[in-house]
């Protein structure tokens, strides 16, 4: 099993919670859900900023991530990043 830790990095509170908020009604969130390999995709709003989102994936494998990543809604995850100038870094714990 490999956990990403994803922390998304916004210009403003406004900003993560719309991006949030389009995040879930397209549907992404559950659509990565239902993939093959995925034990985890969870959202969190950290509490010491408003600013920032972090995501939790937890995968079976690196592969089923990897397969992920090549989804459409992986791109319209990417679409929405852009629109919104978010800046995203990952840590990869196996």
């Amino acid at each position: 099993m490999v956990n990403f830790h994803v922390t998304y990095l916004m210009n403003n509170k406004e900003d993560r919670d719309n991006y949030y908020k389009e995040v879930a009604a397209k549907g992404i969130i559950d659509k990565s859900r239902a993939e093959d390999g995925c034990y985890r995709y969870e959202f969190y709003f950290p509490a010491d900023s408003d600013t920032s989102l972090f995501l939790w994936e937890q995968w079976e494998t690196r592969e089923h991530q990897a397969t992920h990543c090549k989804t459409s809604h992986f791109a319209e995850m990417g679409e929405l990043k852009a629109k919104y100038n978010v800046e995203t870094s990952i840590d990869i714990v196996d």
